[in-house]
């Protein structure tokens, strides 16, 4: 009888050391569908500084952990930067969640309220996040904030998903409807900060000159100098809908001239059996290589592509003036630039 009395007193004993320990932390576990085993990163801020933690997902299936005493924004991405999902997450808590590899709105997390409305929100508003003007997505996050005003995830998607450029004040003043309880300025300030050392070295790099197999056989000699402006268009990811991307662009090529500015899309296809199926069914009026590795290869990884497609403009330095994932800002962000030059 005393023996099984010692041994209940140390397993309890047990379970509250344990307890303490989990309440010292924060796990994110689950799968990532169509990853396979690869490297992925857990991002977020904490106490002041940015922590990455790095972790190996084994067909997909991976387990992190991280401390934080209030709540943070975290993202979680592949080793070379590509965005999965992002959550809030604070000690105490284990998240479990099932994430797509190429879709980061098809997201599902259980484990704390904030995330679980959170990633719902996304599913259900996937179409308007995704479309290339922004209002749709805009009304869709004003809306919900309007009738969330005392939840935290209503501060997360105004910082991660409501699209700001020329709208500063405008998104100032819905953010400012949100309680100051559930927009705390240490979470703010944590997550500017997180993505500030995120993209800081990217937007400081400089787009360099390359040579790439070209769509018909032929070296691609790009050099930035030797135009006034050059838009780099980074496609290959699965599922992307070309259509609207072309309409865009072929737009744009029409209007430009062609000896002052260069539009070059670099393929970052998984294959070249991929990427000459893409460029076969296109008839491009526009340059177009293909780079392996895609955003990994070493020509372009300081440049940081979070996701495909995407945008980046830059001028005769190579210096980056706008980087993004809409074809209609870029090319307007274009325009507003040859207009003020006169080229």
């Amino acid at each position: 009888m005393r023996r099984t009395i010692r041994i209940l007193f140390t397993v309890i004993a047990a379970l509250q050391l344990w307890a303490c320990g989990d309440d010292d932390t924060f796990r994110v576990e689950g799968v990532v569908d169509g990853l396979g085993t690869r490297g992925l990163l857990l991002v977020y801020e904490a106490g002041g500084g940015v922590t990455t933690v790095p972790v190996q997902a084994i067909d997909g299936k991976f387990s992190v952990e991280g401390i934080s005493k209030d709540y943070t924004l975290a993202h979680l991405t592949t080793a070379d930067g590509k965005m999965i999902a992002r959550m809030l997450v604070r000690n105490g808590q284990t998240l479990k969640c099932v994430f797509d590899v190429d879709n980061p709105y098809n997201v599902q997390i259980k484990g704390n309220t904030p995330s679980e409305e959170w990633a719902k929100f996304l599913r259900e508003n996937h179409e308007a996040l995704r479309s290339d003007d922004h209002g749709e997505g805009n009304n869709a996050i004003l809306r919900y904030v309007d009738a969330h005003k005392d939840a935290i995830q209503s501060a997360a998607l105004m910082l991660t998903a409501f699209y700001a450029v020329d709208r500063q004040s405008v998104a100032d003043s819905i953010f400012a409807l949100i309680a100051p309880s559930a927009r705390p300025d240490a979470l703010v300030a944590g997550y500017r900060r997180m993505v500030s050392r995120l993209n800081s070295a990217a937007l400081e790099g400089k787009v360099k000159s390359f040579n790439l197999y070209g769509a018909h056989g032929e070296m691609e000699n790009y050099y930035p100098g030797r135009t006034s402006y050059s838009l780099l268009y980074f496609s290959g990811g699965r599922g992307e809908r070309r259509d609207t991307v072309d309409r865009v662009m072929r737009v744009l090529i029409d209007s430009l001239p062609k000896r002052r500015i260069k539009v070059l899309e670099v393929s970052m296809a998984p294959d070249t059996t991929t990427w000459m199926h893409n460029w076969r069914s296109d008839t491009t009026a526009w340059a177009q290589v293909w780079v392996p590795g895609g955003t990994a290869n070493p020509q372009f990884v300081d440049l940081d592509i979070p996701r495909l497609p995407y945008w980046i403009l830059c001028d005769s330095l190579g210096q980056q003036v706008y980087r993004g994932t809409s074809p209609s800002v870029a090319r307007d962000s274009l325009r507003r630039r040859i207009h003020a030059r006169n080229i």
